[in-house]
């Protein structure tokens, strides 16, 4: 098992688990999702085994406290200190095997390497749960309808 830098080769994989894995909201086009890529690749990984990929992790730099509205993409060159996790999907069949978990403290490492003030998201489907394990509080702040229902800010301060 290996975590390792999103590729050119990943992509057909990465669609394929977003649309196993998002059932209240519509899956986000390549180019949207290759402009979080383009945007910071150096946080932005897939979690593979042998040659399979099981899950996949997009994170951005962002320079808003309000999170990026969804199905667009990012603007050009906006730098900022906060590392938005846009996106972290695993496979149906790995999921409960520590997939996400993983990505995510990697992720971390390179946050604080990288030294990043925090780390936000939007918590979809009932993942808060999760989030608040590893840290994250909800933070009391109206986002875009394109979350849908059942969607919450979250973050975690690394500083």
């Amino acid at each position: 098992m290996a975590i390792k830098l999103i590729d050119n080769d990943s992509w057909p994989a990465v669609l394929k688990i977003q649309a196993q894995a998002y059932l209240s909201v519509e899956p986000e086009s390549l180019t949207v999702l290759k402009s979080k890529w383009t945007r910071s690749p150096e946080s932005c990984f897939v979690y593979q085994q042998g040659e399979n990929i099981l899950g996949y992790l997009l994170a951005h730099a962002w320079h808003s406290e309000a999170p990026p509205k969804l199905f667009q993409p990012l603007p050009n060159e906006i730098p900022g200190s906060i590392l938005f996790l846009h996106d972290i999907a695993v496979a149906e069949s790995a999921l409960g095997k520590g997939v996400a978990t993983a990505m995510y403290q990697h992720l971390q490492q390179h946050a604080l390497l990288s030294a990043y003030q925090q780390i936000r998201l939007v918590a979809l489907q009932n993942s808060a749960g999760f989030w608040r394990r590893l840290g994250f509080v909800i933070v009391d702040q109206k986002i875009s309808n394109s979350y849908g229902k059942e969607a919450f800010l979250m973050q975690k301060m690394l500083c």
